[in-house]
């Protein structure tokens, strides 16, 4: 009986002849893989559940899906050494602006991803120690064109085969997902408008398999450098929903705050509301996440320099009174915080719904009991209540701090429990449970954005009314963002959420579907 290991290590094999093919002629390229003619050597690359997956959340055609994630492989999870040769043997062009960043004449960078196999072999070998300084890398020595092609390139193929492997094995849900052109159409409903306050930051990612014991260090297996935070993450994921999407974030004008600036106009998001602060260094957070999920973070806010005044928000007064839905975190200065919930109150008939993260709670200051009463829906982890209600000695239960605070005037509280939700609401202080489908990666930093995105939209889609469905839709969203963790982005769209729920055995207090 053939066991795992050994069809792990039969897949892998195949993969690697499989990218070895592809590195002829002109390389791994969209042209290729489109051409029915010639694209039958890389069936079993793209009939990979990962890519599959890749193509659902990214709506991409399986060409597009199988291209972008060898070059997805090839950048987040080979380095050095193994990162160049896979570049220039596949011909994928990933390093095009660095090499001309870093002085690099344009005939190499052209010879190195030229359409010839024995070109990009020779202007690597040729550039050798130039292209790995270009990477910051410190190279070894040049190999020989012979042990080029009989040892460095079989060996780079072969890690790289293993890495596709591994997303395919770590793909939850993906033996299941359907493709696009099979996927049925879905109503998005009505687009609706929210505006997001909370904040917008630079994420800086180390993987790692192991967190370093004090006074020691570990290598890190992968590295990322990306917009983030919680205002920004809550934005994108309500505009992957289709909805017209605003952020309210004080954002700096170095080129990070121009970064940030600018993937939040890729996503879709209106950035017209943004506070740029003129000399500022963009705040930052370093994460520190293992293989499936769980992670460490430290957080530099910079809030001396980079923050939302309550002047600010009283500047944007008739854009927040006319949104469908104000999403808010406790990114912003307290305050400020309490400040817009109040301004939006001022024509209690004609509001927006609040929706309120709590993340990271206010250390050493305490939220009113008039805020409170100003929140529609305040969306915790179970950790972060106890900052507002006083327990007193004894092990912490979160029960009564949940019907304490409905006591004090929230209205709704969805509290998130290891990717599922008890949902406390109504003067009888009902509780609802959702479960969720288990997955093998820890809850992501992400989940409870898409879960507040996906809330607010099936609110609007619902007329403001709250329903069972309404939990369950924006748990299965929280689902998808965790099931998609490996993903440079995993906020779902409506389709996948859908198809999320078509596959799901569960609904609401254990229920079926």
């Amino acid at each position: 009986m053939t066991n795992r290991s050994d069809k792990q290590t039969a897949d892998v094999l195949l993969l690697a002849s499989v990218l070895e093919k592809l590195r002829t002629h002109d390389g791994l390229t969209l042209a290729r893989l489109k051409d029915p003619t010639r694209n039958g050597i890389a069936v079993p690359l793209m009939e990979l559940a990962a890519t599959r997956r890749f193509a659902t959340v990214h709506e991409l055609d399986p060409a597009s899906a199988t291209l972008d994630l060898v070059a997805t492989c090839v950048r987040d999870d080979l380095h050095g050494t193994q990162q160049i040769v896979a570049d220039a043997i596949l011909a994928l062009g990933l390093h095009a602006e660095v090499h001309n960043q870093a002085g690099i004449e344009d005939r190499i960078t052209r010879s190195l991803y030229s359409t010839s196999l024995g070109r990009r072999r020779e202007t690597l070998l040729g550039n050798w120690h130039r292209l790995h300084q270009a990477l910051g890398q410190q190279p070894g020595e040049a190999p020989s064109d012979r042990a080029l092609r009989g040892t460095t390139e079989p060996a780079v193929l072969r890690e790289l085969a293993n890495q596709l492997i591994r997303r395919d094995i770590y793909s939850v849900g993906s033996k299941t997902v359907v493709m696009l052109d099979a996927a049925p159409a879905i109503d998005v409903g009505p687009a609706g408008r929210i505006i997001v306050v909370g904040g917008a930051v630079m994420d800086a990612t180390f993987r790692m398999r192991t967190l370093p014991a004090p006074e020691t260090s570990t290598e890190a297996y992968g590295f990322d450098l990306s917009p983030g935070g919680k205002g920004l993450n809550q934005a994108v994921a309500a505009a992957r929903l289709g909805l017209h999407t605003s952020l309210i974030a004080a954002v700096a004008d170095d080129r990070f705050g121009e970064e940030i600036v600018q993937y939040l106009r890729d996503e879709g998001v209106d950035t017209s509301l943004i506070k740029r602060v003129r000399g500022s260094q963009t705040p930052f957070t370093g994460v520190f996440e293992k293989e499936l999920g769980d992670s460490i973070a430290v957080n530099w806010r910079n809030q001396a320099e980079v923050f939302l005044s309550e002047h600010d928000m009283d500047d944007r007064y008739e854009q927040l009174s006319a949104c469908d839905a104000l999403l808010m975190t406790f990114e912003v200065p307290r305050k400020t915080m309490q400040h817009t919930l109040a301004i939006v109150h001022r024509d209690p008939d004609n509001r927006p719904v609040a929706i309120v993260t709590p993340g990271q709670p206010y250390e050493d200051e305490r939220v009113s009991g008039e805020t409170f009463g100003r929140i529609d829906y305040l969306v915790a982890h179970p950790w972060e209540l106890g900052r507002f209600v006083s327990q007193g000695p004894g092990a912490f239960d979160p029960d009564p701090v949940a019907r304490n605070l409905l006591a004090f005037g929230v209205e709704t509280l969805c509290m998130l429990v290891n990717g599922g939700c008890t949902v406390y609401s109504g003067p009888a202080h009902d509780v609802l449970s959702v479960p969720t489908i288990a997955s093998i990666y820890k809850e992501s930093s992400a989940a409870r954005d898409a879960f507040c995105a996906a809330l607010a939209a099936k609110l609007i889609d619902n007329d403001r009314r709250f329903s069972d469905k309404v939990a369950i839709w924006a748990t299965a969203a929280m689902s998808c963002a965790t099931a998609d963790f490996p993903l440079s982005n995993s906020m779902p769209d409506r389709k996948r959420i859908e198809g999320f729920l078509a596959r799901s055995p569960f609904g609401a207090n254990g229920g079926r579907a």
